[in-house]
């Protein structure tokens, strides 16, 4: 039974509903994923790059029309996928980017996420 939930709970975090591109648009596969390099430790969400007090970069962008229940900051499943996605590609943070109408693959049915680090 234990081992059912490991596999149940491995397939949710790797979820491929998450699209990651770099900042440039450009789509990326899963192992240019940046995995060698984690230092999070606790994942940040924010709402307006104004709100963020350190410096940072902004290294990918997250996509994604995964259904969620609600706004979807309050759905526990969606943000444990977002927050294993942002963890994957060796992020610290992600800012929500509501209607990202720059990117150049956007889609309104999409939510999109600038993932960024921080500087040290």
């Amino acid at each position: 039974m234990k081992y059912l939930i490991f596999i149940i709970f491995f397939l949710s975090c790797a979820d491929k509903n998450f699209i990651v591109f770099s900042i440039d648009g450009e789509k990326l596969n899963d192992d240019i994923y940046d995995t060698g390099n984690i230092s999070i430790n606790k994942f940040d969400l924010f709402f307006s790059k104004n709100d963020i007090n350190r410096d940072y970069i902004e290294v990918n962008i997250i996509a994604t029309n995964y259904f969620h229940y609600g706004q979807f900051f309050f759905d526990k499943n969606f943000m444990k996928m977002l927050e294993s996605r942002t963890i994957n590609i060796g992020a610290d943070a992600l800012i929500y980017e509501k209607n990202r109408k720059d990117f150049t693959d956007y889609d309104e049915s999409f939510l999109y996420f600038t993932a960024i680090k921080y500087k040290n």
